[in-house]
Parts: C-alpha cells; sequence; structure tokens
C-alpha cells in the first residue's frame, strides 16, 4: 500500500471509529475502540459493546477512545501467540519504514509513545496459547478460561494516536499471513452488530481478567514517581547517548554503590572524554545533583535505577532498533573523493534470484509458477495448441545470497577522539553488527601500540565487551594501525573484506621513520597492493594529507565537519554495498 492510500485507509477508519462502531477489516478482522462479544454458537457473528470503552474496560483507564482493539478470527485451533507478537512487531516495522517519507515532525508522537517504534511496546496480544505485550516475556495470558476464549482469534489491543491507525492495516495483514503459515484457516466474519443500547444484556468478562505487564493500563507512577512509559522514554534518551544500557548501568552504580571505590566524574571523562557534557544533560535530565565525588543519584535518579534493574532487557532492545534506524543523517559530507578506480563495484549485499529450466537442476529445487506459467504460455502460442502443463515448462527459481563480509574498523583513538567522537565510532561499530551479516572487528591505534578490541564478533555481548576497553589517550599512530588492519584482512583468503578508517587527525607517531606523515602513506601502499576495500572518514583540516593517503590506498574519502553517528552509519552503509560479495 502506497503512503496515499495508506492515509486514505486512515482517515476512513477513523471516521468509523469516531462514530463509536466497529469496522470489519478485509474478511476476517473486526476493529473497534470497544469491547467485542463473541458467541462461540455463531462463530461468523460479532456483537461491538459501543458503551464499553475497550481502554477503560481491559486497561482501566480514565480517558476513552485511546485503546484500538482488533479480532482477527481463523478457525478453531491454537495460534501460537509468540508467532502473532513477531508477526505484530513486523507490522510496526514495515508501518515505520512506510511512514518515513513523510516530513519528520509527523513521525515524533506525544503522550506516551515518542516514535513510531514505540508503538509496539503498546500493543498486547493474546491467543489459545497465551500473550502479553507483543515486546514483553510473553509469559501472560495463561489463565485456562482465557486461553479457551481465543480459540478462535487472535486478540490484539493497541494504544493508537487517531494520525497512526493506518498500522492497523499492518497488523491485519501480518498476523493473517502468520496464522496462513502456520497451517491454520482463516474464518470469514458474516456479520457485525453495533449495540448501542443501553439496556443490553450486562457483560461477563471474567474469564477475561488475567494478570499482563501491559503498558496501556493507566500510568500510576512507579515507585512513588514517574510512569513506567515515562521511564523508559528517559532510560532510552540516557542509555543511547551512553551507548548501552550497560553503560549507563555501571555509571549509576559507580554514583549509588556502597564503598564507592571512583570518583564518577572521573569514570565519566575517562570513558567519554567529556564528563561536563555528559553531567550537563544529566542534570537537566534531574538523574544526578551535585558536584564531584559529592555526585548522587535524585529521588528521580534512584527510580531510574530501579527502572533498569527489572526492564534492562526492554530497555536494550529499544535501544537496539534506534540503533538499526541510525542511519538517517540530517546532514551531508562536505567532500567525497573516489580513488577506488571502479575496483569494487559489486553486485551488493542484495539478494539475486535467477530463473532456469528444471531439467537444468535435475527438477530440484523452487518451482517458479510466474515463470512456468510464461513459459507454458509461449510454448502454446508457438505450437497453436492449449495443451496442459508439460515438464519442459517447469522452471526452478534459484537464490543466490552473498557471502559475509569481513568488516573492519580502523579507529583513532588518540587523545583528540574522546568524548562524542568515539562515542560516534562506537555506534558505529553496534549499527554495522546489528545490521548486517558482517563479521566485525575493531581496531584502535594511539601512542605506539595498536589494540585488538572486536574480532569478527559472533554476539553482541562480545561487541559491547570489547567497546567497552576503548579509551581514548595520546599520540596517533597510523601507520602502525593500517599495517595490523592490512594483516588481519590480508590473511583472510578468498573472504570478502572492508577497511573503515576514522581519523580526526594526521599521525604523530613515526613506525619506520621519523617522519609520521609520511610512514603512514607507506603503509597506505599495502592497502592497495592486498587490493583491500578501503573508505577514510576525515575531518576538513586534514582534507590534504588525507585525500593523499586514500589515493594511494586506491579508497574512497569522506570529509566531514564533525563525526555525527547517524551520518557515519550511513556512509559506511553505501560504501558496504559497493563491496563484491559474489
Amino acid at each position: 500500500m502506497n503512503i496515499d492510500a495508506l492515509l486514505s485507509f486512515a482517515r476512513e477508519i477513523n471516521g468509523e471509529l469516531d462514530l463509536g462502531r466497529g469496522v470489519r477489516i478485509g474478511e476476517t478482522a473486526l476493529v473497534s475502540r470497544c469491547v467485542h462479544v463473541l458467541d462461540p454458537h455463531c462463530p461468523g457473528q460479532a456483537q461491538v459493546q459501543c458503551r464499553l470503552d475497550a481502554g477503560q474496560v481491559f486497561y482501566q483507564r480514565s480517558s476513552t477512545d485511546e485503546v484500538v482493539h482488533i479480532d482477527i478470527f481463523h478457525e478453531l485451533a491454537d495460534v501460537d501467540h509468540r508467532t502473532a507478537a513477531e508477526a505484530i512487531r513486523r507490522a510496526v516495522e514495515a508501518y515505520a519504514q512506510q511512514m518515513s517519507v513523510l516530513p519528520r515532525p509527523l513521525l515524533e508522537l506525544g503522550g506516551p509513545i515518542w516514535s513510531i517504534a514505540g508503538l509496539a511496546d503498546f500493543i498486547d496480544v493474546q491467543t489459545a496459547t497465551g500473550g502479553g505485550r507483543v515486546t514483553g516475556s510473553l509469559n501472560f495470558g495463561q489463565k485456562e478460561s482465557l486461553k479457551i476464549a481465543h480459540r478462535g482469534h487472535v486478540h490484539v489491543a493497541a494504544f493508537l494516536p487517531p494520525e497512526m491507525v493506518g498500522l492497523v492495516y499492518y497488523i491485519v495483514r501480518e498476523v493473517e499471513a502468520s496464522i496462513v503459515s502456520s497451517g491454520v484457516g482463516l474464518r470469514r466474519l458474516e456479520q457485525i452488530e453495533n449495540a448501542s443500547s443501553s439496556e443490553s444484556s450486562p457483560v461477563d468478562l471474567s474469564p477475561y481478567s488475567c494478570s499482563t505487564d501491559s503498558y496501556m493500563r493507566e500510568q500510576i507512577p512507579y515507585d512513588g514517581g514517574n510512569s513506567l512509559p515515562d521511564l523508559m522514554k528517559q532510560a532510552l534518551e540516557v542509555c543511547t547517548d551512553f551507548g548501552s544500557v550497560n553503560s549507563f548501568k555501571s555509571f549509576l552504580e559507580c554514583v549509588a554503590g556502597p564503598g564507592r571505590r571512583e570518583n564518577p566524574y572521573a569514570m565519566l571523562e575517562r570513558e567519554f572524554g567529556d564528563a561536563e557534557g555528559m553531567l550537563a544533560k544529566l542534570r537537566t535530565l534531574e538523574i544526578v545533583e551535585g558536584e564531584g565525588a559529592a555526585l548522587v543519584l535524585t529521588a528521580k535518579g534512584r527510580r531510574l535505577a530501579s527502572f533498569l534493574k527489572k526492564f534492562a532487557r526492554e530497555v536494550e532492545n529499544q535501544v537496539r532498533r534506534i540503533i538499526r534506524r541510525s542511519a538517517r543523517p540530517r546532514g551531508t559530507p562536505l567532500e567525497r573523493s573516489d580513488f577506488s578506480k571502479g575496483m569494487r563495484a559489486g553486485n551488493g549485499p542484495g539478494i539475486v534470484r535467477t530463473v532456469i529450466p528444471a531439467s537444468e537442476v535435475d527438477y530440484r529445487g523452487n518451482i517458479s509458477v510466474a515463470e512456468t506459467v510464461r513459459s507454458w504460455a509461449v510454448r502454446c502460442a508457438t505450437e497453436g495448441s492449449h495443451s496442459p502443463i508439460q515438464r519442459e515448462d517447469i522452471r526452478i527459481e534459484q537464490v543466490r545470497r552473498p557471502a559475509r563480509v569481513d568488516v573492519c574498523l580502523l579507529i583513532d583513538a588518540s587523545a583528540s577522539m574522546a568524548g562524542r567522537r568515539i562515542q560516534a565510532a562506537k555506534h558505529l561499530a553496534r549499527h554495522l553488527f546489528l545490521t548486517c551479516r558482517d563479521k566485525v572487528s575493531v581496531l584502535t591505534f594511539q601512542d605506539r601500540k595498536v589494540t585488538q578490541h572486536v574480532l569478527r564478533a559472533r554476539s553482541i555481548r562480545a561487541l559491547e565487551d570489547g567497546l567497552a576497553t576503548v579509551r581514548p589517550a595520546g599520540l596517533t599512530p597510523l601507520a602502525a594501525g593500517i599495517v595490523e588492519a592490512v594483516k588481519l584482512l590480508g590473511s583472510r583468503k578468498g573472504v570478502p573484506t572492508m577497511l573503515v578508517l576514522l581519523t580526526d587527525g594526521i599521525p604523530t607517531m613515526n613506525y619506520w621513520t621519523g617522519d609520521p606523515a609520511r610512514d603512514a602513506l607507506v603503509a597506505a601502499e599495502q592497502i592497495a597492493r592486498n587490493k583491500l576495500p578501503f573508505t577514510c572518514i576525515g575531518l576538513a583540516p586534514n582534507r590534504g594529507f588525507l585525500r593523499k593517503l586514500t589515493e594511494i590506498a586506491n579508497g574512497t574519502l569522506y570529509i566531514v565537519d564533525e563525526f555525527d553517528r547517524d551520518l557515519l552509519a550511513k556512509l559506511v552503509k553505501d560504501e558496504r554495498e559497493r563491496v563484491q560479495t559474489w
């Protein structure tokens, strides 16, 4: 569905919902902001209790018309609620992608939801196998009467602002597909009755009562303070700045832990190189107060620390989503210079599909129905006949997937990279790991040493453990860094590789001779000799030297004003797509 059709769909649905009625989506789904009553003796019918608001009944909310209620009907079966939740998460991602073409202000929501991706946190699901918040543990909804009541439909409840009701289309589409793929048939909803009479018989909802981890319950203060959604929003904002949940938790423990072993200010200066900037934001958010060694958590900070202990996994999942979507910068590089001479123009990381006659592969593989029918039609037209499909008409689709790329991030970890620059570099490593199938290595160079912090990370924990040891200090031994990176990638014969250099300065530490710059240019020759795809990202004051180095290495140079995390992710993603992977 294109964006115009999606917005038109949303207007039509909102029109019906504003009238307090239920509306059928397709042939199997019922949508309203009210409670639905289903009679097991009339499986093709549903009654919408127009006077019973779904948010007030299900979540004890004080306001009406906040929660959208979706029921998707299927034949009697135990549909896996985890599969349904996964389908809903896919729906949110698809909807966010479609809506990304709209102006940025329209993508930010008020209230407890802070972005389109945040919608998933405010959606609950229930089937005959269980339920809960779709981004939670999904270990709720286990009451037997509740599961029995959902043997014929998937129940979805979502806190949806009117401008985001278009998400309903994607939820219905993805959940229906997941039901069918599990071998369960869909069931047509034949009749909807909108019951608005005040004299309608009372509805017994006791079978539906059950404990839940939903964020849609009325925003009761958490531990005497902020609501859960507010705490989630604050935790995301701070953890994104710190780079990960564990980094922020370590800081909180340093501030509030018994027998403080380290000055919190010194910890921030050591880890981020910009203690004043970090503390200024934490004070603005009213998380800490005091100065230096006397720094302490506020009441709000203590609530946030308690929240992270209970919901660290949920916050980490949200942080990773933010990192995955980060390749959307507002700025552009000042300059791009391509010295690669077309050496790495390749197929890119996409999947290539080819269709061949089935006889060439001994009739093994997945049949391409469209190409088989086309082949049959051409044969019939040529022969002037109308015979059935023959063996020679059958076409098989073959899928070629690209190989994983060994990506080495060579990061300048000299003293000038401290603060936001090194955090942007770490963010790039996380983005590559979370968005690609590639193997990511991280090397830093500082003073006279080159350190291998991450070697072809296999897990996010291994990546985070390695990044935690990156601490900017000292001079810039660029030549030594290039030599070690070439050794690492040059040993991977027959494997696609890519070397990315991030530096904010020029070499200040020699390697072979007394001239650090000359040593770095000589080292760059090794990149060219090994035919390694090379991308250099640097700052404007060093444009002249970096152009020489990148030209010698047969690479691509980007000059930027500053190391912005979103811009770095976008530039490296674009260069990654040029790497030959076949």
